[in-house]
């Protein structure tokens, strides 16, 4: 099978790390990945703020669920509770943001944690979608954390990951729901 394919069909999201720290020279190959992303109209508005070992995301944990406290409507009550930790304890966190004047700030985003995900995964790196700090963007201390993190005002999150070592064999992928593809062949 074409290597490319095999990477995408045996990606499955990790919820259980190792503390070890990625090498640097792989994550910049991840991160790269991500920054090569397609993006609309080429724009290229997005920006990572990469949160590297435990101590340093913790804080973001402690950031997310005071955040989280103050949003109205709440999307995520599970931050709340004491127990959350927005990283499954991998060692790298990523926070995908992007402009929402670029013309489809959430779907550039996608892309690149995508190619983030396959990347990691190719080069033996486990990773997981995080969605809980999507509705934090315009919350004033999260925005607050934001600008500390370099990323540029009124960027949107579109999505992080965490990124690290699986402490987990891997799960087969779950059977394909039926009913996902129309072939049209004349209209």
């Amino acid at each position: 099978m074409n290597p490319i394919i095999q990477n995408i069909l045996t990606r499955r999201s990790v919820r259980k790390f190792k503390p070890d720290m990625i090498a640097d020279n792989i994550l910049d190959a991840i991160i790269e990945a991500g920054l090569y992303a397609p993006s609309t109209k080429n724009k290229q508005a997005r920006h990572f703020a990469i949160i590297k070992g435990q101590p340093n995301i913790d804080k973001v944990t402690d950031i997310t669920r005071e955040a989280t406290a103050l949003c109205e409507p709440m999307r995520y009550p599970k931050v709340l509770n004491p127990a959350y930790t927005v990283n499954f304890g991998a060692p790298v966190f990523i926070i995908v943001t992007a402009d929402p004047e670029s013309g489809n700030p959430e779907a550039d985003g996608a892309v690149a944690l995508e190619n983030m995900f396959l990347a990691a995964h190719s080069l033996g790196v486990g990773s997981v979608w995080i969605n809980q700090l999507v509705p934090l963007a315009n919350v004033p201390i999260f925005r607050e954390f934001l600008t500390r993190c370099g990323v540029p005002e009124g960027y949107v999150v579109c999505g992080a990951a965490a990124f690290g070592y699986s402490a987990a064999e891997p799960v087969a992928a779950f059977p394909r729901r039926e009913g996902q593809v129309t072939v049209i062949e004349e209209l």
